[in-house]
């Protein structure tokens, strides 16, 4: 008995197809987006370790590491990434490409001094221990003995307020202990003790448990991108850029020039 050619898809049959395309999508979609933070980590340590090479060349060319900023009262005021764009021309190198997924930093930006149209943030500078012009002091480069472990660069979080936001320290990034020769933003100059209202943090558990550090953002996969003052980079745990002699215990081996984690 001849039968008529059949056409088309039964109703379970289609339903089979997008079961199994959600499926698929379900697997796949957490994986690109893996890859979406990779290609941005990628460019972050490519971009910081530019910037670790610029800061080199300069502290060559000046005998002495960039200030973080030049005082307050100096207009147009510069900051260390003004210093040292004549080394990199380009002002995107300045701001970390995973930064637009982290909008609460974007009111901590600041301006380039030659275009102040255009913004910079996310990458913070060791100016603790390189070039602090709160006093003003800067190091010289046979002041870094260890410039292997020595951070130049890294992913700023900035200083956050209890609610996530940033008002400051989108340019630079501080140890987890007080310097001894250095200070903390206007009102915390020693440590963690009470912040100015509305700039820090209380302490709390939260985004502003560092009150006014200026902390190093695990944004690329729980990673912090950090360039050293050799010139490497790596990506690194918050937990072990804080501690160097790898104790549990806060300590500033990593940022003050010597991989001693008993100098402050």
């Amino acid at each position: 008995m001849n039968t008529a050619a059949r056409k088309g898809f039964t109703l379970i049959e289609l339903l089979v197809v997008i079961a199994i395309v959600a499926i698929l999508a379900a697997l796949l979609f957490p994986a690109f987006a893996q890859a979406r933070h990779k290609a941005r980590q990628t460019a972050c340590v490519t971009q910081s370790r530019q910037l670790g090479l610029a800061i080199a060349l300069y502290a060559r060319d000046w005998d002495g590491y960039p200030m973080h900023s030049s005082p307050s009262s100096q207009s147009p005021r510069t900051r260390w990434p003004d210093d040292l764009f004549p080394y990199l021309q380009n002002e995107a190198i300045a701001t970390c490409p995973s930064v637009a997924a982290t909008p609460a930093l974007g009111p901590a930006f600041r301006a380039w001094a030659h275009n102040p149209a255009l913004r910079y943030g996310g990458y913070g500078y060791n100016y603790q221990y390189l070039g602090n012009s709160r006093f003003p002091w800067a190091a010289v480069e046979a002041e870094v003995t260890s410039p292997a472990e020595t951070v130049a660069i890294a992913d700023t979080a900035g200083v956050r307020r209890d609610d996530g936001t940033s008002v400051a320290g989108a340019y630079v990034v501080d140890p987890p202990l007080p310097s001894a020769r250095g200070s903390r933003p206007s009102g915390d100059p020693q440590g963690y003790g009470s912040p100015p209202a509305g700039e820090c943090g209380s302490g709390n558990a939260g985004e502003g448990v560092w009150r006014c550090r200026s902390v190093p953002a695990e944004r690329h996969l729980g990673m912090v991108s950090v360039t050293f003052c050799d010139g490497h980079s790596k990506a690194m745990r918050l937990s072990r850029l804080d501690d160097h002699s790898g104790d549990g215990a806060l300590d500033n081996g990593f940022w003050n020039g010597r991989a001693d984690p008993a100098v402050r």
